[in-house]
């Protein structure tokens, strides 16, 4: 697809869970574009980070979830999005601004 990295990772997903992977595994989580796959993804996060060597990516795919929409009796939907835990080698880590 050759995009922008910043159009491939949307950003980070700060979870009391993410933050346990971070410390345990050296796992980051990020919310990334639906319509990218792994090697993408890994792409985009080498070059949005340097000097971060990416081993493996793990992607789920999940559903929007309806909502009331506010003051009537109809429902809307939050769009899809994707996930990505991305695995660095062992001693890197990335910074978070």
């Amino acid at each position: 697809m050759n995009r922008e990295p910043y159009h491939i990772i949307k950003g980070p997903v700060i979870t009391e869970e993410s933050q346990i992977q971070i410390a345990k595994a050296n796992q980051y989580t990020f919310r990334v574009d639906p319509r990218a796959n792994k090697i993408e993804i890994k792409e985009a996060i080498e070059a949005m980070f340097p000097g971060v060597h990416v081993v493996k990516v793990n992607t789920m795919n999940y559903e929007g979830k309806s909502r009331r929409i506010f003051g009537t009796r109809k429902f809307g939907k939050k769009p899809n999005w994707k996930k990505a835990i991305v695995t660095l080698r062992p001693g890197e880590k990335i910074e978070f601004v």
